[in-house]
């Protein structure tokens, strides 16, 4: 059972789930009992013809209380009636079955298997309570021995038929509790999916007007930063300072463009962004916008040209919509063209006096988008994989916003693209939107967000007011201020050497200057520059972005981390992506820390002198990723734990099968059924232990006095066997007197002796030479030692120290290692200890196990061998 908290009205659901749940299939059992039922009368006639019809009233009658039932459940008290009903159905089944199999022999008779069909069959269709199956099976059982007995009396002959019988409700006794919990694990699942949902609904609608509200709020301190950098601008004189000051106006004006996206797309998300649409000329408005650009392109040695646009006719727009839209594809298309490429800027086909649309396109001869991108690069924070995009930054939000706010209008953004080729992006606006389409926006739903959008209104249009942006929508096409301007500092020649990596030119610049103050820096640009420097310069320490053209910081730090030379050389990442998942990415790359944009820069510093004083923390994250990637392979543990005692009630039951299948006696079946039995419940007791164990829990003991040379020989005879069929040779010497006794838990060190005898077999099983294991057990420092070595390879010596510890191996192809920790936990809770040879005089490893005795057999003991070849 799960161990979080219930849901509120958890078992009230359940409940009414269960009813509903029995009186559907109580229907379906019915009918099919309707029908098989009378359908075994074809049986009655090959086997017992002279009662044939007897037999054929006996069905008739149960036949009745079925129907019976099923008016019951198909009543409007199915609910409150299919339970009783269908008990009384299965007792007339059960007492019809009793009846003719006493009139054809009784207990010799074949026809109880009739009941353990039955009882099968209410175990697997219908949703019990455990104590109401555990009475119903009891029933049954108690209705085929009452009448037979009192038809025949009692006899050997009945202990084959009430075996099989209780041990069929046993079974379906642990399957409805089974059930039983695997639907009430799936009603929780079902339950808190749905309140998730309604949840994740909720946090839609906080999140849009989070961002608006939180959009807002960052706007005007922006503004209060670019005013009084363009006054300290037009003041400086100073190079390096102006240097400083260009820097960051043109990263604060990216910021801003940033910012004003997000809000747009809150408002689009929201339904509060409405269309203010004018008379105007989108041609004349795309010229104003080119000239504007012009400069931005001329110092990314571009050619910005535009064609046709004196064509474009008149229309009916939002201007300060239609400017983000064409920002957005012009700065793309400056972005992403190389130096010496051309950008134009044109009117569209179709575009003219007799025509309802107006359009325009933007085309560039840059890379050029896949086939599978074209509508990808139109989603929401979409960036197209193994593209330059992180190289010149950005949201992923532009492209998704210039089509919303085209289809705002009613329009369309288009693109055409070819790799290598470049791109043309085509809009395609109505030439007068209409009332109808200015009205498709939706109102806001609450006060809170009215009061929201009135505020935000009045805010936005005093910031308009205030000064043109489309110096902030063409921000991202600035180039950096910083570069290689800045003068760095000359470190002390035995300062300690770092690595920088980072794809923003302004901020390597800063970063470099401000660290080389302290230590011997190198830069480079991207992930594989960086792995060749680092390659060439063997720094102390690394210092990566994250997101980079090509490779960017997670590969470098994978590559960093695989080559031997650079494993204990510590690696910090910086990033502007926060969060749980993002940390946990970088740690599982192999990183040693991770840094959050934006921080300050004591914080870096501070990070980088503690790792260069502890590279400890390698070896410690290295350890943690190793074991957590170990724990998946548990399952291949379970099932090797698990396999001797399935595959001893496999070969019982087989036996058992056969011997009832030719009529057998029954004392012999149910012996081998015995061993059945026991193994059964000491699967149960391994699986109980697996469970203790992942829980983190020890071991529940049965101890109990037994004779140590008999327990021991009981034990290891079946499994040295089990080794002489695979062509081991095995010796057993146990010098052990026979009044030596032990206090144990006979499953659990049985366990343990499997174990390291399983343990011998793997370390033996591609060994080309003889395959011997010995088994020994003495009386040592008053304590009974079990030994078992084999003649295989041995342990290495580096494996010692981790051999005992959860999911280590020794070079085995197979198994995870669970299975020493089980035996070092099974040993030390019965107080003993394990002892491990790595290699040992018999030529491979040895472990002993030493449990403490009884306090009177701790007396010495006369020594008795017993070897067996």
């Amino acid at each position: 059972m799960s161990s979080s908290p219930r849901l509120p009205g958890f078992e009230e659901a359940f409940r009414a789930e269960n009813r509903r749940l029995f009186v559907e299939r109580a229907r379906f059992l019915l009918w099919a009992a309707l029908v098989l039922f009378p359908t075994f009368w074809l049986l009655d006639l090959a086997v017992a013809p002279a009662r044939a019809m007897v037999f054929l009233g006996i069905r008739a009658a149960v036949a009745a209380v079925y129907l019976a039932a099923l008016a019951a459940v198909y009543s409007r008290f199915a609910e409150r009636l299919a339970q009783p009903f269908v008990m009384v159905g299965t007792l007339a089944s059960a007492a019809g079955i009793a009846v003719m199999s006493s009139l054809l022999g009784g207990f010799t008779s074949n026809y109880f298997a009739g009941n353990i069909i039955v009882i099968f069959a209410i175990g697997v269709f219908l949703p019990w309570r455990p104590l109401a199956a555990a009475v119903l099976c009891a029933l049954i059982v108690a209705t085929d021995l009452g009448v037979n007995l009192a038809a025949h009396g009692p006899s050997r002959a009945m202990i084959g038929p009430l075996f099989f019988l209780a041990g069929s409700s046993v079974f379906t006794c642990l399957a409805t509790v089974s059930s039983r919990r695997t639907q009430r694990r799936d009603l929780s699942l079902r339950l808190r999916l749905e309140k998730a949902n309604e949840d994740l609904k909720e946090l839609d609608e906080t999140k849009t007007r989070f961002f608006a509200n939180v959009s807002h709020e960052l706007r005007t301190p922006l503004t209060l930063l670019l005013g009084p950098l363009e006054t300290l601008l037009g003041e400086e004189e100073d190079g390096e300072r102006r240097v400083l000051l260009e820097s960051m106006e043109t990263n604060a004006r990216r910021l801003l463009r940033q910012v004003n996206a997000l809000l747009d797309g809150a408002k689009l998300e929201s339904g509060r962004l409405r269309l203010e649409p004018e008379p105007g000329n989108v041609g004349a408005f795309l010229a104003e916008l080119v000239e504007a650009a012009r400069p931005l392109a001329e110092r990314r040695g571009l050619r910005l040209e535009t064609e046709r646009l004196e064509e474009v006719p008149d229309s009916v727009f939002d201007p300060h919509k239609v400017e983000i839209i064409a920002a957005n594809l012009l700065s793309n298309a400056l972005k992403f063209t190389p130096r010496g490429g051309r950008v134009i800027v044109r009117a569209g086909g179709g575009s003219g006096p007799q025509t309802d649309e107006v359009s325009f396109e933007v085309e560039d001869d840059g890379p050029g988008v896949p086939a599978d991108e074209l509508e990808r690069i139109f989603d929401r924070f979409h960036q197209v994989d193994g593209s330059s995009s992180r190289e010149h930054g950005g949201t992923g939000l532009g492209l998704a916003l210039a089509r919303e706010l085209a289809r705002l209008h009613g329009g369309n953004v288009l693109v055409r693209s070819r790799l290598e080729a470049g791109s043309t992006f085509r809009v395609e606006l109505p030439r007068d939107p209409g009332v109808a389409v200015v009205d498709r926006r939706r109102r806001p739903r609450r006060r809170e967000d009215q009061l929201v959008q009135v505020r935000a209104d009045a805010q936005a249009a005093r910031e308009y007011a205030l000064r043109s942006m489309r110096e902030t929508l063409l921000a991202d096409v600035d180039l950096p201020r910083l570069g290689s301007e800045t003068p760095r500092p000359q470190p002390p020649d035995e300062a300690p050497r770092l690595l920088l990596v980072e794809d923003n030119a302004d901020l390597r610049s800063f970063l470099a200057a401000r660290l080389a103050r302290r230590y011997r820096v190198e830069t480079a640009a991207d992930g594989a520059a960086g792995f060749e420097a680092a390659q060439r310069y063997r720094p102390d320490l690394v210092v990566t972005d994250v997101m980079m053209a090509g490779v960017d910081g997670l590969e470098l730090c994978r590559r960093l981390k695989a080559d031997p030379a650079f494993v204990a050389t510590p690696v910090i990442l910086l990033t502007a992506r926060a969060g749980t998942d993002a940390v946990a990415e970088g740690l599982d790359a192999g990183a040693d820390d991770y840094v959050v944009k934006p921080f300050a820069l004591r914080e870096l510093e501070a990070r980088i002198a503690a790792h260069l004083r502890a590279r400890e923390i390698e070896r410690q994250l290295h350890e943690r990723e190793s074991r957590l990637a170990a724990i998946g392979q548990m399952t291949s543990a379970v099932v090797h734990d698990l396999r001797n005692p399935l595959t001893l009630v496999k070969g019982y039951a087989d036996l058992a099968h056969a011997l009832a299948v030719r009529g057998g006696d029954a004392a012999t079946i149910a012996r081998e059924l015995e061993t059945v039995r026991s193994e059964s419940d000491r699967l149960r007791r391994m699986i109980e232990e697996i469970l203790d164990f992942a829980r983190g829990g020890s071991p529940r003991l049965a101890l109990e006095t037994v004779p140590a040379r008999g327990f021991l020989d009981e034990v290891l005879q079946p499994l040295a066997a089990d080794l002489r069929e695979r062509d081991f040779e095995v010796w057993i010497d146990l010098r052990l007197d026979a009044a030596l006794q032990i206090s144990l838990d006979r499953d659990r060190i049985q366990r343990v002796l499997e174990n390291l005898l399983s343990n011998a077999r793997e370390a033996l099983a591609t060994w080309t030479v003889a395959k011997r294991v010995w088994v020994r057990a003495r009386v040592e420092e008053g304590r009974l030692a079990v030994r078992v070595a084999d003649s295989g390879p041995g342990i290495p010596e580096d494996a010692v120290e981790h051999l005992f510890e959860p999911f280590a191996t020794t070079g085995k192809k197979q198994g995870t290692g669970l299975g020493l920790v089980t035996v070092r936990n099974l040993v030390k809770t019965h107080g003993g200890e394990v002892r491990v040879e790595t290699k040992a005089p018999e030529g491979g490893a040895a472990f002993t196990v030493l449990l403490p005795l009884l306090p009177a057999s701790a007396l010495p003991v006369p020594v008795r061998t017993g070897r067996v070849a």
